[in-house]
């Protein structure tokens, strides 16, 4: 279970691979031990609380599929970037990022959140900001704020190591998400430029594991940017001739297609895509009408 790739850190895999509805998460075993990310699942971070008597939580973002193991740990202490601290705290606000907009819809998202991702509300002991350096002994680890699929998602690094923990910046073959509520687009652009000009040997994903090949960490994080582009593109050919927000959504311009519960890809679909109309309003490449909308 615990994948040594540098002296005294841990990668561990999440159940179903690291896939949603789960994450991967990197263990320092250091003077001060240290867990980043509880998203493993319910069986592994049963084990890796027994296994290790953890200092210290550090959370990348405060979604769901990357904090559900914070109860398995009552004496660490957990942090989070401050601007991502509510949505750990409260399961609630973590339905309102999901830009629900009625009572129904409301029930449906947080009995997802309950029986799949089995999420509680969760204290938060230390919020952090970018720049923020823990000393855990031979290692430090450096926080690099980087938003945009959250307003708080944080990369981290470990100079000492050349690992760097990419988060959601995940290099999935999806491309990037911008689902919630507090997500940004063009953050998150910026955040993918950043990440390229740190220095790192070793790259780890949320959700696609290690990369120890650095040259191809940078090629897939073009590929992964480049997804937004496409998207666009995709998006202004539907918009050569006046579309509804409703008829855009359908298309699933982003999802290809929606799995179950429809409800809430759908949904998620509907954020992004207005994401895309804003900035695409704004770069003078949209107009919105008084129907809806169409490519210029």
């Amino acid at each position: 279970m615990y994948l040594e790739i540098a002296d005294k850190i841990y990668f561990i895999e999440g159940e179903n691979r690291g896939r949603d509805p789960y994450s991967n998460s990197l263990l320092i075993d250091d003077r001060v031990k240290v867990l980043i990310d509880s998203g493993i699942g319910p069986e592994k971070i049963k084990q890796v609380a027994g296994d290790f008597d953890l200092d210290l939580v550090i959370l990348s973002h405060g979604h769901e599929d990357h904090i559900a193991g914070n109860p398995f740990f009552p004496k660490a202490r957990i942090g989070v970037h401050h601007l991502d601290s509510a949505a750990v705290r409260e399961v609630s606000h973590q339905i309102r990022l999901f830009g629900v907009d009625n009572p129904d819809m409301e029930e449906f998202t947080s009995q997802i959140l309950k029986d799949i991702y089995q999420l509680k509300d969760s204290r938060v002991d230390l919020e952090f900001k970018d720049g923020h350096q823990f000393s855990l002994g031979d290692y430090r680890l450096e926080v690099i704020h980087t938003p945009g699929h959250s307003a708080g998602h944080c990369c981290f690094n470990l100079p000492d190591a050349g690992i760097l923990f990419l988060a959601d910046i995940s290099l999935s073959r999806f491309g990037p998400l911008y689902e919630k509520v507090d997500s940004n687009i063009e953050q998150f652009i910026n955040s993918i430029e950043l990440i390229k000009t740190i220095d790192f040997e070793i790259a780890v994903s949320s959700h696609k594991g290690v990369f120890t090949d650095c040259n191809e960490v940078i090629a897939e994080l073009e590929v992964f940017l480049d997804k937004i582009f496409q998207r666009e593109e995709l998006l202004l050919h539907f918009l050569e001739r006046e579309r509804t927000l409703d008829e855009i959504v359908e298309e699933a311009i982003i999802y290809g297609s929606f799995p179950e519960p429809r409800a809430i890809y759908s949904l998620l679909e509907k954020t992004m895509i207005t994401k895309h109309l804003e900035r695409l309003i704004a770069r003078g490449r949209v107009a919105a009408t008084s129907r809806g909308y169409i490519a210029l």
